[in-house]
């Protein structure tokens, strides 16, 4: 059973985590701020993770687009703002083929090749994902490049997880995007994306404006 809250019924906006330790818990901070901003959110633990629990071996990038979807369907309203963490960006890419996007906002996020896409969590999937270069095999560009809502890339300035040039294609792949914007965090890394309150501050700043429709800009 997948387990996690929302601030109201039938949320537009959903919250995803990423891998490793992560869960809901760590964009409490960020909903709270969504929140006050009348944005509500709902988010949940992928299995392995947090209060869903689970043996994480038994899922994969595949089962992980399943739970997403099954939650937004069960929780949430189209068109969606999708903010989404990590592994997690791939996800989110995926759902766009799925359901009506406004915004999709990637926080440091990572793709995959599309044959990791339904190995599971183990040996195998690692060895598939820690081929030099296979990020440039996924799939989730040719997504991107059909999607015409809102892009909001925040990412680390020395991600020691994510490559530059991964996060400057899934940029220039949305060449379709109402908006499509891209804001480096200065001094963060992949597990500390905000070093600075002010770095938050900026970020959230950024996700609200695009959550209220944007600019018709790039950047």
């Amino acid at each position: 059973m997948l387990r996690g809250d929302s601030y109201k019924i039938k949320c537009g906006t959903i919250v995803l985590h990423g891998a490793g330790k992560s869960s809901r818990k760590r964009f409490v901070r960020l909903r709270q701020s969504l929140n006050l901003h009348g944005i509500p959110s709902v988010s949940f633990d992928f299995i392995g993770h947090g209060d869903t629990g689970g043996n994480l071996l038994n899922s994969s990038l595949h089962e992980r687009t399943d739970q997403a979807t099954a939650v937004i369907r069960h929780a949430c309203v189209q068109p969606l703002t999708l903010i989404a963490a990590s592994m997690s960006g791939y996800t989110a890419i995926k759902l766009t083929e799925k359901f009506a996007v406004d915004n999709l906002i990637l926080l440091i996020p990572a793709v995959y090749r599309a044959e990791a896409y339904d190995l599971p969590f183990g040996s195998e999937f690692s060895a598939a994902i820690r081929v030099p270069g296979s990020w440039q095999e996924s799939d989730a560009f040719s997504i991107l490049s059909v999607y015409k809502g809102n892009l909001l890339i925040v990412a680390a300035e020395s991600d020691d997880v994510i490559p530059v040039g991964l996060v400057d294609k899934i940029h220039r792949s949305a060449k379709n995007a109402k908006v499509r914007l891209l804001h480096v965090v200065p001094g963060s890394g992949h597990l500390s994306l905000f070093p600075k309150e002010h770095d938050f501050l900026m970020a959230l700043d950024m996700i609200i404006e695009v959550c209220r429709g944007g600019k018709d800009n790039s950047g």
